[in-house]
């Protein structure tokens, strides 16, 4: 279920969606904000984020959820990342992207919490990242990659939390419950 899923499928009512996401920190929100702006016409409903959980709709109740989610977080520390290079899903994804670089603790908590609430995971090779650019023709893929690759230079920064979020009416994403890395 990609973000776009709401725009078109009215909700069930005896389901709720929901996704969890590494929010960016303020300063890489801001350098990447005005290239969302240009290329991504969902910049809008989404703040710059990394996914771990992609959009699920679930009829368990929320302290149900909330409570897989924070076992997982106050078993984990802070975890280190670092975004760098530009990349692309193409011709499978119209997206482009800023790569986040390996880290098997963060792809350990991908599979964990998919495994935790029971729900399919969408990619068995998980990549990272924070999308920029999607919708994108194939023949301007090349051009805007040249474009966004000046403006977003290696990064590193410190995960201290995760945030299950959930779409309101007309489909803005906010935050639900926000879960500090505690360990």
């Amino acid at each position: 279920m990609e973000w776009g899923y709401l725009l078109d499928n009215p909700l069930d009512q005896r389901h709720t969606v929901y996704a969890v996401v590494v929010l960016l920190p303020e300063r890489l929100e801001q350098a990447v904000a005005p290239l969302r702006e240009r290329y991504d016409p969902l910049y809008n409903l989404i703040s710059p984020h990394i996914t771990l959980i992609y959009p699920f709709e679930s009829d368990r109740p929320l302290d149900e959820l909330t409570a897989i989610i924070r076992a997982e977080a106050d078993a984990l520390a802070p975890v280190p990342l670092k975004l760098s290079s530009i990349g692309d899903f193409y011709p499978r994804i119209p997206k482009i992207y800023w790569n986040v670089e390996k880290n098997d603790q963060f792809c350990e908590l991908y599979y964990r919490l998919y495994s935790r609430l029971g729900v399919p995971i969408p990619y068995k090779n998980y990549q990272p990242h924070v999308t920029v650019a999607r919708e994108i023709s194939m023949h301007r893929v090349l051009l805007v990659k040249e474009k966004i690759i000046d403006y977003l230079p290696d990064e590193s920064f410190e995960i201290s939390a995760i945030d299950m979020i959930t779409p309101l009416p007309g489909g803005k994403w906010v935050s639900v419950r926000t879960f500090p890395l505690t360990e």
